[in-house]
């Protein structure tokens, strides 16, 4: 029987988790909320990256288990169907709201087939749902990526440079301080769609670093968090955009802080006999397991909590509280729905 690897496991919780205190920090007024708000988002950013990681980790050796056909065919059952049943009925509700759901960010009064197609293909349905088509385009690649995968590790730590040099140094150099106008075709196609992030996940799990580099990697990481957490601090203080973009989506920083988190949250979980408990293991796999059931589902539960506490991201109870209440309330539903016959299917 394969070994479960229960830090995978883990990355999954803490990173719906992350999602879900992002997803309920909005606030941006001058006072101590804004700044706890903006410390909270600093913290919380790997989210999705993480994410993203454990995708690299698991699927990068698939052809140790089955052919590329099988691949694609678990794959569309994993995120397709769910992506096209949940953009229908996210659809149907935008289209009778007055108001977008919390993190959905659209509205359609005058929905029609045409449009819908429309919008499902510009992402303008559910402003959450960005992360399928991220995911969805590092599949197309996967099998590319596998071959390398088998005897050409380097080749693919050569394909994170790049992506580092030219996502999170060049392009954040040029829109921070050069601000040249630079043509789309000079960027390698290997930079693009989070590649790095999908292969450090797989390079981590099979120790393709020494000890000497990642115990760097990760002090450098506590470092990268430090910085930003300081540049949080001073969010409301007219710092420059290339001080406050360091820490952001394309800053150097959040790079930086993401590949460590990663590390850090492993070495926890290999490090401390709790987590060789069968039963603990069991207990994080059905945590794990609904993780992307959450995420398809919190924006109902966020407005439910705004709509019972009456609240809209004003709130110390929106960012302390709401995130905790939909993991639990919306995990519990999720695991519930899961057990219906055929439900896997469309909530995964």
């Amino acid at each position: 029987m394969k070994k479960r690897l229960t830090y995978i496991d883990v990355i999954n919780i803490i990173a719906i988790i992350f999602v879900l205190f992002i997803h309920s920090s909005w606030n941006y007024n001058n006072n101590a909320l804004g700044i706890f708000d903006s410390i909270i988002r600093t913290i919380a950013v790997p989210a999705v990256f993480l994410f993203v990681m454990n995708s690299g980790a698991t699927l990068l050796g698939y052809r140790d288990k089955y052919d590329t056909q099988v691949f694609f065919k678990k794959r569309f059952f994993r995120v397709m169907i769910p992506l096209i049943v949940w953009s229908i009925i996210y659809y149907l509700v935008d289209a009778v709201v007055k108001t977008p759901l919390p993190d959905v960010n659209f509205v359609h009064h005058d929905p029609s087939v045409e449009n819908f197609f429309t919008s499902f293909f510009s992402g303008s349905i559910n402003g959450a749902f960005w992360f399928f088509y991220c995911i969805i385009a590092l599949y197309f690649i996967t099998p590319v990526l596998s071959v390398l995968a088998r005897n050409h590790k380097s080749v693919l730590f050569y394909l994170v440079v790049l992506d580092f040099l030219v996502n999170y140094i060049f392009i954040y150099l040029n829109t921070n301080w050069f601000h040249m106008n630079l043509s789309l075709y000079i960027f390698p196609i290997a930079s693009t769609s989070y590649v790095g992030f999908f292969i450090m996940g797989y390079l981590i799990r099979v120790g393709y670093f020494d000890q000497k580099w990642l115990k760097i990697t990760k002090w450098v990481a506590l470092a990268a968090l430090v910085i930003s957490l300081v540049i949080s601090l001073f969010i409301f203080k007219d710092l420059p955009a290339s001080i406050m973009n360091l820490k952001e989506n394309g800053g150097p920083l959040l790079f930086l802080y993401v590949i460590g988190i990663y590390l850090w949250i492993k070495d926890f979980v290999e490090s401390h006999k709790v987590f060789v408990k069968q039963k603990f293991q069991n207990l994080l796999a059905k945590m794990a397991s609904v993780s992307l059931g959450i995420y398809i589902l919190h924006p109902f539960f966020l407005k439910l909590f705004m709509v019972v506490t009456k609240t809209t991201f004003d709130s110390w109870l929106d960012i302390l509280v709401m995130p905790l209440f939909t993991y639990v309330v919306c995990g519990l539903v999720v695991y519930v729905i899961k057990k219906i016959p055929f439900m896997k299917d469309i909530l995964p």
